[in-house]
């Protein structure tokens, strides 16, 4: 696996996995999201992001919003085989303190940032989505 620059190439993925009905409801806004408003908003900050590869395919994102908040989704097809960890992990190393919000259900990205040494009272203070 590796990390690389979130490049338009990556920009329709990013939209994709992130509105999939696998993955969008664990997300804080869940709207549906353009191709259009896509581009608008990777124009401004794709330089957030970083694409986790896996034998040259996307599998994944991660991103830091306002510089310290983690962001990160993985391809349903590819969960469950610690890409959520590798991602974290990597961007743990380049920066400083760092924060995560996750939904109290979910259980996959609470375990990763439970292994990778987050405290819960960093990020488990959200309502329960109803």
């Amino acid at each position: 696996m590796e990390l690389v620059e979130c490049i338009e190439e990556y920009w329709e993925f990013v939209r994709m996995i992130r509105t999939h009905s696998e993955n969008k409801d664990w997300f804080f806004s869940n709207s549906e999201i353009s191709k259009d408003q896509q581009v608008e908003y990777m124009k401004i900050n794709s330089d957030k992001y970083k694409i986790c590869l896996l034998d040259k395919m996307p599998v994944g994102y991660i991103g830091l919003l306002k510089d310290d908040e983690i962001t990160y989704c993985v391809h349903p097809d590819y969960k469950g085989r610690g890409i959520g960890t590798f991602m974290v992990s990597e961007i743990m190393k380049n920066n400083g303190n760092l924060s995560a919000f996750v939904y109290p259900q979910n259980e996959a990205s609470k375990k990763v940032f439970e292994n990778l040494g987050f405290q819960k009272r960093i990020f488990y203070f959200i309502e329960e989505k109803k």
